[in-house]
């Protein structure tokens, strides 16, 4: 692909502006808004071209203390600066890039990953292709050298998600605007400045320096440059440049790429950009790229504006309720409603009911019968609501699109997790039938009053509650049943709900004392109702939800209605009325207005008058009064039912199935269906308040698991509860036993997702989302925990490296390459020792190489001609005057030659211009100064063998009728123009006819060489650059004169292409008949032949020189050893330093022997001692086996003014006899006998 150039009239930078006002002329200084360095001057600017001089010059954004920037400075020949990383990423070409890094070469890069930050101070001289390795913008990128304290950088950061703006964003904004027609408004934005920058080798006084800036912007979607020259701060001598390619423009790396148009112009105008504006531009010095290249939805970008907008959790989550812990609980708990969910149909949503006092709410998403996970939300939607759910819409962009978990401990922080911790089920208490009644303690009894009564009073400090119920009497049985229900709850405002029975066993609802309008909610699936402080939801039963805390659901059947009503925990101990007092304790259920009792155990009349106690009378809150009320009703009780008819009280018993309940309600209106409708509203009701009390497992044990690389780990997870187990989970890598085990052993990188469950005795599970954190670096110490990805929604994340000690790449699997940073243009790169020598006449290390100034360095020229210095080399001159004439002015080698073979295997020999003296130019293998030894890489030629040609067949279509001839003329034009310089002929040309036009069919060749960019061309890029070639001229006249139809990948078929393992054979190492060449294939450089003297051949430090015959090693004696062998393999200690060793084992073993010989004289002289003190125990001396303390050998002191008779028994010796002499005790006054 040729390289890209800027169209005249279509570049991104049609036309640019000025910054901090305008300078006209020539400018000596900057402008105050641009400087801010004490101390620094801007040296007077080069003469301008006249043309230019009406021109404004454009301002460099403030910069250095003043401009509130960050220095970053190295004086170090090349140095790149820290990694920037925008949360909202960075839009360059197709790609949205992490990081990027800016270089003292004046470059912007983009890595491809945080371990790989090259930096190349030589541009390509042909400019940007498209095609490079590494993302860059290239701002005024050659060879600078800041090492000698000369110059600086300096950096700073804007992020603008929030509306705040700095005056330099603005302006940024502002260039866009006007001079690329495009409405803009920056997310991030990055200024860098370097300031006097000195072009390599620079000095301690160097004044020759450049100045300039470079900002780069984003809003997350579209990305721009803007790059600035000081007006006459760009002074770099580019007469002096070893190799004068600056470069300005960029390169996305995937096709995309921009050269300035000064790229193709002298260096004089190329290293002064200050004095140059872009096509149609009205200022100098400034040039404005667009570096994106598609369009994109930046999810990144979405969640931290939202996040950004976002208050913190303390000021709206007081008050909020945990999940429910299983499903069958959610399910029945009134507080929460089903929701529409994520996508995701496996996965049910909850929302809470009703808003909280600050206006939020909860959300619980379910699996199976699973709670999977929870999270507050600020706002509270209402459920018929058919605009976008923000909060699923936020946790979609942070935790589900981008892909990066940091974002989603992000909108945690925002939307902190909730679980089922604490989460306490609402406690019903229910009526039903001919009035059977449970409280909230669980106590049932029969009622049968007519009238209004209290069911229910609670309160607590900020509200109170009150649900009265109407009866009436059921037909002609002198029983009742419920026809209506009024409840009325109070806290900031009041809000009153009746439920009235209808004809048709419908329900009349009224809210305030006004009709309610039921709206079908998709949400819910229901028909809803909302005002401030109540949900009404109209689905089997009419539901109020009273400020998202009590609900009282009713329901008809059978002409009756039954509720059930539903407290939360803090209102226990505070409640009375028909539904008893919530203590936990039944026994004082049965209390009355007044505060007095009766037992659970009372009889069906003493319970009726109970119950009548709690009629309302005047002050009930229906809206419309009794129609007749009650005066003498006195309802039949069970025990007179029996006695009228026991034969039927057994039948009804019978078909009951012993509920009192059913038996009551069948017997007192002669109605068996109702009875029953009866039973199984009982039932329901205790199977509801079970299951609302039955809990799943509590699972214990960390969520997040880690590994490095294939290592086995082993977790331990505990289930707590009744009968608790785990479910077990079998596959090739990881294994959960039903003990709670796991084992994870990482055999590939395939996104999974896992979630440990346990489920205990009553069915009911539970579950703990895992996440698995892979580490796939080379060594475990790089591995990054806290810097993961999450692949593709999984439960698997990968982890990220920090590379240690030079290498680099995804997983820090690639060594420190010598050839990463590149090297001057004509150097050629060894992948094991980096840079060649620089081009004859410069000096440097083969990256950085600068001019050799001969004449400087006292070169002689021969008579009295003049040494001039050149980039390179030299020239030596005489005046016009003396040319020719005088013997001492002219060639000084005009009567020398080069001896006869002074230079061997192709070497060319030239003299010294000065010296006369010959010298070798040798091919690369050899490194001697006659080109004998070789040793040096060098690239094979194909053999003599016949090396295959790379072809295809291609279809090509013309418009017009043509010959063969002129299809192979115009084919070789478009063939030859392809970028890698590699065709040969077509042969085969076929014509034809058909009804489109004429088709041809040949075989184009291609040479392959041993280049690695001309063997990829071939075997990867051949047939697109092709079609890009032939459809780049569709339309066009090319060559003759022919016009072809568009060509299609399908028109090119491979006939021959080899492959590199192929290729090997046809590219021998056998350079002028020296052996002992390795062929090895380096991806960057192509075929290379290489000696074994630079791979180690020779051992133990042997120096290795290639011959003819081969590698040669010259062994060289090193510490103790002497070398040995064909490659000094073998290692023999020296005749010298076998003779020191034994010496000094000879020495050692004496030094041994006479310190044995002292030990055991010292011994016998012990012994000696000993047998002359046993001589003394024959003394004749007192024996006592009873002595006083104060007698002892070794007195001790007491503390008493007593005596103390001590046993004191002494060693015998069995050697030596002994009289003993019969005890006697002696008082304490008299001393012992002396012998």
């Amino acid at each position: 692909m040729a390289p890209v150039r800027p169209a005249a009239t279509n570049s991104p930078a049609t036309t640019l502006s000025h910054a901090f006002g305008t300078q006209r002329g020539p400018s000596t200084e900057l402008s105050t808004s641009a400087h801010t360095t004490t101390g620094h001057r801007t040296p007077a600017p080069e003469p301008k071209p006249t043309h230019e001089l009406i021109k404004p010059a454009t301002s460099l954004y403030p910069f250095g203390v003043e401009g509130g920037d960050q220095e970053y400075i190295q004086r170090t020949v090349d140095f790149n600066s820290p990694l920037f990383k925008p949360e909202i990423g960075f839009p360059f070409g197709k790609s949205l890039h992490d990081a990027l890094y800016f270089t003292d070469n004046g470059q912007i890069i983009f890595p491809p990953t945080d371990n790989y930050v090259p930096s190349n101070p030589n541009p390509p001289p042909r400019g940007f292709t498209g095609r490079e390795s590494l993302p860059m913008v290239a701002a005024f990128w050659d060879d600078a050298d800041f090492s000698k304290g000369v110059g600086t950088t300096w950096y700073q950061e804007y992020s603008t998600l929030s509306s705040t703006q700095d005056s330099v964003v603005q302006d940024v904004e502002s260039k866009i605007e006007k001079y690329l027609k495009i409405p803009y408004v920056a997310k991030w934005t990055l200024k860098v400045t370097w300031e006097k920058a000195p072009a390599y080798p620079s000095r301690r006084d160097d004044s020759q320096t450049s100045t300039y800036q470079a900002v780069l912007t984003t809003d997350g979607n579209r990305s721009f440059a803007l790059l600035l020259y000081q007006d006459g701060g760009m002074r770099w001598d580019y007469t002096k440049l070893a190799a004068a390619n600056v470069l300005i423009g960029f390169s996305s790396g995937n096709g995309y790429a921009q050269n300035n148009e000064l790229t193709q112009k002298p260096p004089a105008v190329r290293y002064r950009p200050d004095q140059e504006s872009s096509t149609g531009s009205d200022v100098r010095g400034l040039w404005i790229y667009r570096l994106d290249s598609r369009s994109r939805v930046n999810y990144r970008l979405q969640c931290l504006a939202w996040l950004d907008t976002e208050p913190a959790p303390a000021t709206w989550n007081s008050q909020l309720p945990p999940c429910p812990c299983s499903r069958p609980q959610a399910e029945l708990d009134p507080r929460y409603r089903w929701s529409r969910g994520p996508a995701d149909t496996s996965v049910r949503m909850l929302r809470t009911a009703s808003p909280s006092p600050a206006g939020a709410g909860v959300r619980c998403l379910y699996r199976g019968g699973s709670l999977l996970e929870g999270w507050q939300e600020r706002t509270w939607s209402l459920p018929f609501h058919t605009t976008t759910d923000r909060e699923l819409e936020a946790f979609d962009w942070c935790c589900r699109r981008v892909g990066k978990p940091l974002f989603c401990a992000r909108f945690a922080e925002k939307r902190p997790r909730v679980g089922c911790e604490g989460y306490v089920p609402p406690t019903p208490a229910g009526a039903f039938g001919d009035p059977h009644i449970t409280t909230l303690d669980g106590l049932t009894y029969t009622f049968n009053g007519l009238g209004d009564f209290v069911l229910l009073l609670a309160s607590d400090a900020q509200t109170s509650f009150i649900l009265h119920g109407r009866t009436a009497q059921t037909g002609m049985a002198q029983a009742t049943n419920f026809v209506a229900f009024a409840a009325q709850y109070i806290s900031t405002t009041t809000t009153t709900v009746e439920w009235t029975l209808g004809s048709q066993d419908d329900i009349q609802v009224l809210l305030n004392n006004g009709t309610v309008q039921f709206s079908y909610s998709e949400d819910l699936g229901d028909e809803v109702y909302y005002s401030p402080g109540v949900l009404l939801v109209n689905a089997s039963s009419v539901t109020a939800v009273f400020n998202g805390t009590i609900a009282v659901s009713v329901s008809a059947t059978s002409g009756i209605l039954s509720v059930v009503c539903s407290l939360p925990d803090w209102y226990r101990n505070s409640t009375r009325g028909l539904l008893g007092v919530w203590d936990h304790d039944p026994a004082d259920d049965f209390q009355m207005p007044n505060g007095t009792s009766i037992p659970v155990n009372s009889s069906e009349e003493e319970i009726y008058s109970y119950g009548m106690t709690w009629a309302v009378g005047e002050h009930h809150l229906f809206s419309q009064p009794l129609d007749s009320p009650a005066l003498n009703f006195t309802p039949f009780f069970l025990s007179r039912l029996r006695q009228e008819n026991e034969s039927q009280y057994q039948l009804a018993a019978l078909q009951c199935h012993g509920s009192k309940e059913c038996i009551y309600d069948s017997l007192s209106t002669g109605n068996l269906a109702l009875g029953l409708a009866t039973q199984s509203l009982a039932a329901d009701f205790q199977q509801r308040k079970t299951a609302l009390n039955a809990f799943p497992p509590v699972i214990t044990g960390d969520a997040s698991i880690t590994a490095f690389r294939t290592e086995k780990v082993r977790r331990q997870y505990r289930a707590l509860g009744a009968g608790a187990r785990f479910i077990p989970h079998l596959s090739p890598e990881l294994n959960i036993s039903e003990n709670g085990t796991l084992i994870w052993k990482p055999r590939e990188i395939a996104p999974f997702t896992i979630n440990l469950e346990a489920v205990g005795s009553n069915n009911i599970s539970a579950l703990l989302q895992l996440r698995f954190t892979l580490c796939r670096c080379s060594r475990s110490q790089e591995c990054d925990y806290g810097n993961t990805v999450t692949l593709r929604e999984s439960s698997l994340q990968l982890a990220a490296c920090r590379c240690e000690s030079g290498y680099s790449g995804p997983l820090c699997q690639d060594p420190p390459d010598p050839c990463s940073q590149g090297c001057f243009p004509g150097v050629g790169c060894d992948p094991f020792r980096g840079c060649g020598p620089c081009p004859a006449g410069l000096t440097g290390d083969g990256q950085h190489c600068s001019d050799i100034d001969e004449c400087a360095q006292g070169t002689e020229c021969p008579g009295n001609s003049t040494c001039t210095n050149t980039v390179g080399s030299y020239v030596c001159s005489c005046l016009a005057s003396e040319q020719g004439e005088r013997p001492v002015c002219g060639s000084a080698c005009s009567y020398h030659s080069c001896p006869e073979g002074y230079c061997s295997n192709g070497g060319h020999c030239h003299l010294h211009p000065i010296t006369c003296a010959p010298t070798c130019t040798c091919p690369p293998a050899f490194t001697d100064q006659h080109c004998l030894v070789a040793g040096g890489d060098f690239q094979p030629l194909p053999s003599t063998a016949g090396l295959p040609r790379r072809s295809i067949q291609m279809r090509v279509k013309t418009l017009q009728n043509t010959t063969a001839e002129e299809v192979n003329s115009t084919v070789s034009a478009i063939l030859d123009s392809l970028e890698v310089k590699a065709f040969q002929s077509n042969t085969n040309i076929t014509q034809m006819t058909d009804s489109d036009g004429f088709t041809f069919m040949l075989v184009s060749e291609f040479a392959y060489d041993s280049r690695g960019t001309v063997i990829r061309f071939l075997n990867e890029e051949l047939p697109s650059a092709i079609t890009g070639a032939f459809n780049a001229r569709q339309g066009r006249q090319a060559g003759t004169g022919l016009l072809f139809q568009r060509l299609h990948r399908d028109n090119i078929t491979d006939l021959v292409k080899l492959t590199v393992d192929e290729l090997r054979d046809y590219f021998p190492c056998s350079l002028y008949g020296y052996k002992g060449y390795q062929l090895r294939y380096v991806g960057t450089v192509g075929f290379i032949c290489i000696s074994p003297c630079k791979m180690g051949y020779c051992q133990h430090g042997g120096q290795c020189q290639h011959l003819p015959e081969g590698p040669t090693c010259s062994c060289l004696p090193f510490s103790i050893y002497s070398p040995a062998g064909v490659q000094c393999e073998w290692l023999a200690i020296s005749l010298a330093a076998f003779l020191g060793i034994l010496l000094g084992a000879l020495a050692l073993l004496c030094l041994l022997f006479a310190i044995a010989c002292l030990a055991l004289h010292l011994c016998r002289q012990r012994r000696r001692q000993q047998q002359g003190a046993k001589e003394t125990l024959w003394r004749t001396r007192p024996f006592s086996s009873l002595t006083m303390a104060g007698e002892q050998a070794e007195p001790t002191i007491s503390h008493s003014l007593e005596r103390h008779w001590k046993l004191q028994l002494q060693a015998i010796d069995p050697s030596v006899q002994i009289k003993i002499q019969r005890p006697h005790i002696m008082p304490p006054s008299q001393s012992p006998q002396q012998p």
